[in-house]
């Protein structure tokens, strides 16, 4: 009786840690097997639920711009509120909800490869791209367009209604066809393109190398190349053109005309007759060749730049450049307002200041940027008009002894004509008005006979009238009293 009970005792000591491995193994084997199938199941459930979120944001492309700038929206009740296009869509596929809202920042990185892989599919090569954003860069009413709703290509109506498109699409017909087939994409890549040629590609680069472990230390390398390329071509700009984009965007802040024409087609600088018929731009090209050659070398990327650094400069408060010189402007015109508003800028606030100064008030009407960021902090709009003024009329003499002279004898011109003054001082502009110059014989008269007078008044009237003002004003000139040491008529 002991020896088959000890031989039992063996077995199942034997027995028993082979049954459990084998079970173990089984059971491992089992949900490997489960694990696998699920990744399986959910590698196909997300490339599903990526295509159907994609179609979705390039049918709503201010929702994609947003959510792709900052996916934690897709958690904000309000954002989504706000968006029931968004809402409705969330609600329809509750599966994409979940990812989305689980972890915002990984979907959105997987929909975006997603899209990059599903948008480099076309046979758009990087000639066409480059071709139509510099086609893009000298029309922006287009670009604007076209970025917000890319399916107006399809549209004949549309098309009818800007000439320069037609044009455009008919002599690049493989443009044509790569953007009529799939409008989306293709303005997926014109902007992917421009982004990265404007430098903008920083975040994507980041996103790329964090997308997956395997890729790591590849896309640490090409960000590191594309970094120091970058830093590179930062110092290069930083030693070479900022100083050039600096003084460029002086003399388009002089220049509203040519600035705004510019800006518009910057291919207009490699056209003669634009230059003959601006000669002031002509001049400063002249007086300037370093930046003639950057401007005609490359007028788009030199504008683009330019509008950075307008944009820059301007912007420490959202205050752009241009407003500062039109309330400069305006304060030129208005010198009590100046004075007052300069020695307690809080009075722009004050509703009876306002309501005595119609001027102030109707000014702020009809220009509500400035009247929102002159109200919001007076004191910094104001310091940074004031540098503004300084640098515009002289805080580095940039008044020479030449225009002083030019100055001095406008302003005796000024003294003998009362009428003409108090009107050039309230619309410095009226110089440039047809209409006004023909009622103004004598004005025009003394400008024809003074050519180098009319050259400084036409390239900056307000600083220039105000100088000329300030100079009638200290001499005390009385109407005609005396004979001015350049006759303001020319001899009969």
């Amino acid at each position: 009786m002991e020896k088959p009970q000890s031989y039992l005792k063996s077995w199942i000591g034997l027995t028993a840690p082979t049954i459990f491995f084998c079970l173990g193994t089984l059971a491992s084997a089992q949900s490997q097997r489960g694990q696998n199938d699920r990744a399986v199941q959910d590698g196909d459930t997300t490339r599903q639920e990526l295509a159907r979120f994609d179609q979705f944001l390039d049918d709503h492309p201010e929702i994609a711009e947003q959510v792709r700038k900052d996916p934690s929206l897709v958690n904000d009740a309000e954002y989504e509120k706000n968006h029931p296009a968004l809402q409705t869509y969330l609600e329809d596929h509750p599966t994409i909800r979940e990812e989305v809202k689980e972890n915002p920042n990984a979907f959105m990185r997987q929909e975006d490869r997603y899209d990059r892989r599903e948008g480099g599919h076309n046979d758009t090569n990087r000639g066409e791209l480059a071709r139509f954003d510099q086609f893009l860069d000298s029309h922006r009413e287009i670009a604007e367009q076209l970025r917000k709703d890319p399916s107006l290509i399809n549209d004949a109506e549309y098309e009818k209604n800007h000439p320069a498109l037609q044009a455009y699409l008919g002599d690049h017909p493989q443009v044509r066809e790569e953007l009529k087939e799939n409008p989306n994409a293709f303005m997926r890549q014109e902007s992917r393109y421009d982004r990265n040629e404007n430098g903008r590609d920083d975040e994507d680069r980041y996103d790329r190398r964090e997308s997956t472990r395997d890729d790591e230390d590849r896309d640490r390398r090409d960000g590191e190349r594309a970094d120091h390329d970058r830093h590179e071509g930062e110092r290069a700009d930083h030693d070479n053109t900022r100083g050039q984009l600096a003084r460029f965007d002086q003399f388009l802040d002089s220049h509203r005309e040519i600035g705004e024409q510019l800006r518009k087609d910057p291919s207009l600088v490699n056209n003669p007759e634009f230059e003959k018929n601006h000669p002031a731009l002509h001049t400063y090209l002249q007086n300037h060749p370093e930046i003639r050659e950057e401007l005609k070398e490359n007028p788009n990327a030199f504008m683009r730049q330019e509008d950075r650094y307008d944009r820059h400069e301007g912007g420490r408060s959202d205050i752009t450049r241009g407003e500062l010189a039109r309330f400069d402007q305006f304060l030129d015109s208005h010198r009590e307002i100046a004075e007052q508003l300069r020695k307690d800028p809080s009075l722009v606030n004050n509703g009876e200041f306002e309501k005595n100064h119609p001027a102030l008030y109707a000014y702020l009407q009809d220009h509500p940027e400035i009247r929102e960021e002159v109200k919001e902090n007076p004191k910094v709009f104001m310091r940074q008009e004031d540098r503004f003024d300084r640098h515009e009329n002289g805080r580095d003499n940039d008044i020479d002894r030449e225009t002083h002279g030019q100055a001095a004898r406008f302003g005796q011109f000024l003294s003998g004509h009362s009428n003409v003054a108090e009107q050039l001082s309230n619309d410095p502009s009226l110089v440039k008005n047809q209409e006004y110059m023909e009622n103004h014989p004598e004005l025009r008269e003394y400008l024809k006979a003074n050519p180098d007078v009319q050259k400084e008044l036409m390239a900056n009237p307000p600083t220039f009238v105000k100088s000329a003002k300030e100079f009638s004003n200290n001499n005390h000139r009385p109407p005609q009293s005396q004979t001015p040491t350049v006759d303001p008529k020319p001899k009969q």
